[in-house]
């Protein structure tokens, strides 16, 4: 050990350990904290909306929480090859081009230097090593089976039965081993005791940039080759020093906040996004079991065609607070723009030792229900043909439900004593079915109209309706048509519709029109029609020419009471698409309707 290393264990020693005036927890497990069993009501309390995945944060729904441990941090880069050279030795696991594998396995662990420049695993066809002082970093550059391997070795290395079997990545959830938090457990964990009322953050509502590590943070990690990580636990409340952390900024001291929130758990919010055990399910809260809910059975399929993991916790990267707001769920596609292949250079994960688990009921995922008015969309779609599906970060073989599992649930939620029932809400079109392929002459190449669309099933208390088109590319949001301020009667537009409600603008040619299908490139594009039922007219103090798909979201903020979409695709003939995003013609229906 290097005197400076030597220096960074012994200053981050406290932030290891359990914040002063913490209860001690009953049967102390070294690096975690054991926590209590209870009730919360899990989902956003804010009335967020999230512009990619919709409303998946709710309906908030009571979850009762059997007690459980938890790690204080992140595990560490010197932890995670601490792991990989004790599979090495057991010739467990082997590196092909720069990734590491389970022996004749076919799943990606994680990434040595020489797979991704990001990582700080280092190999040389012997061990590995933590490159960049980089030792008390979370670990980066890995995969959901690299995190669920690692919970198996660290349950034998304390005696202790595996949770998940590594052929099929199934958990065993009445087995007391380590693994990976459940969604309901990382997100009753993160909140740290804090109800009534909820927070956004882990410690609170304020967005204290020194208290975690996010975009809007200056500390002095934040400079030089990324990724911009900190050490564990590094947001304290002390004043920090470079003559400790050899950081690459150029200040000498930084002085922290105290991030850890109410159990005194570190990087809750920023630094790096956390695996959770859960296929993200977009709707799973509708359907979700009360008592230690598990997860869906399988995960909703993502732009690219493949279920993935979820994650919590937000990162250094990008967005808002780097995401990380308590209740944000989030698929592990969705990690920057070059999603699907992204680097995960802001992903790591903490592991979970649940309490008297093997005397438990015996827990198994939840089968996947169809919710009505909340399918569609890039994250809820099914695939259109039959069959398995190879889960692009678990290796896990995935089936479409079974009929008796794809019908909508009748289960309503009990929250303080008032009974909320899954969304009703549906929103369709007499001329394609949700995923069918949009005729050509709703789009650039042939007449430009508006698609004919109709809606049911609003819920009480709606007073006007909103509708947004969009696609998801590669780089950005794409939007096509924004109409607001629909009356509460109207339940459909017809094809070119007119004298409704008030249009924005497109992002297309920034007009107040709508723009049809036009889109550059090879193969099928989803574009996504989405209605909203608003509890209230949305307040814009814009000019409607400037009224975008962000500022309609934000002026819904607080108001949406349901949303339903419609998914449709489209194929350009041509295979090379056109020149740009420029319609051929662009229809305008009648934009008259003052706000």
């Amino acid at each position: 050990m290097t005197i400076r290393f030597a220096v960074m264990v012994a200053v981050l020693a406290g932030s290891l350990g359990v914040c002063s005036g913490i209860p001690q927890p009953v049967g102390l497990v070294p690096g975690l904290v054991r926590i209590p069993a209870g009730t919360f009501e899990m989902g956003d309390h804010h009335g967020f909306v999230d512009p990619k995945h919709g409303g998946d944060e709710t309906p908030v729904h009571l979850v009762r929480m059997d007690a459980f441990y938890i790690g204080i941090n992140d595990i560490t880069t010197q932890e995670y090859i601490a792991f990989l050279n004790s599979m090495l030795a057991q010739k467990r696991v082997e590196v092909r081009n720069g990734g590491v594998y389970l022996v004749g396995g076919v799943d990606l662990l994680c990434e040595t230097r020489k797979l991704s420049t990001f990582s700080r695993i280092g190999w040389d066809g012997r061990t590995f090593t933590a490159l960049d002082l980089k030792e008390l970093h979370p670990v980066v550059c890995l995969r959901w089976p690299g995190a669920a391997v690692y919970c198996n070795w660290k349950s034998a290395q304390n005696g202790l039965r595996s949770c998940y079997n590594s052929s099929t990545w199934e958990c065993d959830f009445n087995v007391e081993g380590y693994r990976l938090p459940t969604e309901a457990e990382w997100e009753y964990a993160a909140r740290g005791g804090l109800q009534k009322p909820y927070a956004r953050f882990p410690w609170g509502d304020d967005a204290d940039a020194t208290r975690a590590n996010w975009p809007e943070s200056n500390n002095p990690f934040r400079v030089g080759s990324e990724p911009w990580t900190t050490p564990v636990g590094f947001f304290n409340g002390e004043l920090r020093r470079k003559s400790d952390f050899s950081w690459p900024g150029a200040q000498d001291t930084w002085q922290t906040s105290n991030g850890a929130n109410g159990y005194g758990l570190n990087d809750m919010a920023g630094n790096v996004w956390q695996f959770v055990n859960d296929w993200y399910g977009r709707d799973y809260y509708a359907y979700s079991p009360t008592n230690n809910p598990p997860g869906p059975s399988s995960g909703s399929i993502m732009p690219d065609g493949q279920p993935y993991r979820g994650m919590r916790g937000g990162s250094w990267y990008n967005g808002e607070n780097g995401h990380s707001r308590t209740s944000n769920r989030n698929p592990s596609y969705f990690r920057g723009p070059q999603d699907p292949n992204h680097p995960y250079y802001h992903i790591s994960f903490r592991v979970v030792l649940p309490v008297d688990a093997e005397n438990r009921p015996v827990i198994k995922p939840t089968p996947v229900q169809r919710v009505p008015g909340r399918q569609g969309g890039p994250e809820g779609r099914r695939p259109r043909s039959e069959g398995a599906l190879r889960d692009a970060v678990g290796g896990q073989r995935i089936d479409r439900p079974s009929r008796s599992e794809a019908q909508p649930s009748a289960r309503s939620e009990a929250i303080g004593g008032v009974q909320k029932k899954a969304s009703t809400f549906v929103l369709s079109s007499s001329v394609v079915k949700e995923g069918g392929v949009l005729p050509v002459e709703y789009t650039g190449d042939g007449e430009s109209a508006t698609l004919p669309l109709e809606w049911s099933g609003a819920p009480a208390g709606t007073s006007s309706y909103a509708l947004i088109m969009h696609h998801e590319a590669p780089d950005q949001t794409k939007w096509y048509w924004v109409l607001y301020g629909m009356a509460a009667n109207v339940q459909s537009l017809p094809r070119n519709v007119k004298g409704v409600g008030i249009l924005g603008s497109n992002s297309v040619n920034r007009r107040r029109e709508y723009a049809p299908p036009h889109s550059k490139g090879p193969g099928a594009k989803t574009y996504i029609y989405t209605v909203y039922a608003l509890s209230a007219p949305p307040q814009i103090d814009v000019p409607t020419e400037e009224v975008s798909r962000d500022v309609l979201l934000a002026a819904m903020k607080g108001k949406i009471l349901a949303s339903a979409e419609l998914s449709v695709v489209y194929t350009r003939s041509g295979e090379g698409g056109g020149q740009d995003d420029r319609p051929s013609r662009v229809f305008k229906p009648d934009a008259s309707t003052k706000p």
